[in-house]
């Protein structure tokens, strides 16, 4: 019994392995920068070379269909735009108690393929808006 009890132990610790190494590229967590789509604009949390994550206040009214392209604004008016994107995950994390309170939802996005001219500013666009530090997975 106490063997099959470590097999079944191995088997999730490798479980969560993958889950963790699954991200193809390091996330930073961002100390300034905006994330526009679709009209809506959003705080970034974190970003790497492969999408981002951004918080949000819903609207009533905004369309809910994936987004497409959207574009980044950074420091010292940097901006970033036509950035192919597709919608991974879109929830609440905050809700207000009545019907009137503000939602906020976080929504992460994963990049399509960038042009070399667009890798490079992305790169530059991580570099100048997050501390360095990695961000949560």
């Amino acid at each position: 019994m106490e063997r099959g009890m470590e097999s079944r132990s191995e088997e999730r610790l490798e479980k969560n392995d993958n889950m963790t190494n699954r991200r193809a590229h390091q996330r930073f967590k961002a100390t300034t920068g905006v994330f526009a789509v679709n009209a809506k604009f959003g705080q970034i949390i974190d970003i790497s070379k492969g999408g981002l994550s951004f918080r949000y206040v819903e609207r009533q009214g905004w369309p809910k269909e994936l987004f497409e392209m959207g574009v980044l604004y950074g420091d010292d008016d940097f901006c970033l735009d036509n950035l192919p994107i597709k919608t991974i995950s879109d929830c609440i994390i905050a809700n207000g108690l009545s019907s009137y309170s503000t939602i906020i939802r976080r929504c992460g996005v994963q990049f399509g393929e960038l042009t070399a001219k667009q890798v490079r500013d992305l790169e530059y666009f991580i570099w100048a808006n997050s501390n360095g530090e990695s961000g949560q997975a």
